[in-house]
């Protein structure tokens, strides 16, 4: 059965091979609806395209970041108004995760030879307790350290913006870029001291196990560690030097004010929320080492 057309401008009725109204000589509309049909291939075809545009519009944020952590390494105090606004937080986000996994490896490795020694003496240690060091508390701990570095970012911002004598045209992206282009430094001691604490925890594991006390790794990531900190500091303290004061007062008492604001609140933040929880958390976790020990005596 042929499909009757009716043209769109009159009404008048057509014939099916009509490309124009015999009564008013408009074009008749073609019917593509059967033409429309998506084809499968193409969508993936798509897909894949935008997949690599991310892929590659990845690599070059990556690529990019590094110049601007090489140039950084090379001159700390010299800074780019033009640098990417995201530079600062990865910047940041990187040093969260360094923390976290300082914790999580060598714990994790710690429990493993404590799980098992105690086999030694048919103690199955994972049926009476749970590996503490799991991706759960990578997370809680990457948030809790990221937390910390904020308190840091925002305060000094807080304190910058209320003293200077400038208009605060500095944004709290721009303030967050300067301060970690004054520590990027430090994530050379943080990843190489990451580095030999993963390598060298078992061993020490080992020497403590056998009754000897060769500790020189962890030593030398315990100087790398306090160098970084010392870095963090320092960069934390300069952010304010490039700033005029509007009230009478030298600029080192601004960085005295911002430390101490900033050391006051982590303060309350790890007495009164961290602390507690990892009472408790302590408590569950020793409870269930003391059944452990119970079962081997």
């Amino acid at each position: 059965m042929l499909e009757m057309k009716f043209c769109t401008n009159c009404g008048a009725q057509l014939e099916a091979e009509d490309k124009f109204c015999t009564s008013c000589g408009t074009a008749v509309a073609v019917n593509t609806a059967s033409a429309t049909t998506e084809n499968p291939e193409n969508k993936i075809n798509v897909d894949k395209e935008a997949v690599n545009e991310r892929v590659q519009q990845t690599k070059q944020y990556a690529q990019n970041y590094w110049n601007w952590v090489k140039t950084s390494i090379q001159k700390p105090f010299e800074t780019q108004n033009d640098a990417h606004p995201f530079y600062g937080m990865t910047t940041f986000i990187l040093f969260s995760i360094i923390g976290a996994l300082f914790v999580v490896i060598p714990g994790g490795q710690i429990f493993g030879k404590f799980s098992e020694t105690t086999s030694h003496y048919g103690v199955d240690t994972e049926s009476i307790m749970d590996n503490p060091f799991t991706i759960g508390i990578f997370f809680k701990l990457l948030v809790v350290i990221a937390i910390i570095y904020a308190l840091y970012i925002v305060i000094g911002y807080l304190v910058e913006k209320l003293l200077s004598t400038e208009d605060s045209e500095t944004s709290i992206i721009e303030y967050t870029n300067k301060f970690a282009h004054f520590i990027n430094y430090t994530l050379i001691f943080s990843v190489v001291a990451l580095v030999i604490t993963i390598f060298s925890t078992q061993t020490i594991i080992n020497n403590l196990s056998e009754g000897r006390t060769d500790l020189g790794s962890l030593n030398l990531v315990v100087g790398l560690f306090a160098l970084a900190s010392l870095g963090f500091s320092t960069g934390f303290l300069a952010t304010f030097f490039d700033k005029n004061v509007k009230y009478k007062i030298d600029r080192i008492y601004v960085v005295v004010i911002a430390q101490l604001v900033v050391s006051l609140v982590i303060y309350i933040l790890v007495r009164y929320m961290i602390v507690s929880n990892a009472e408790s958390y302590a408590t569950g976790l020793f409870g269930s080492v003391f059944s452990t020990f119970d079962n081997l005596f």
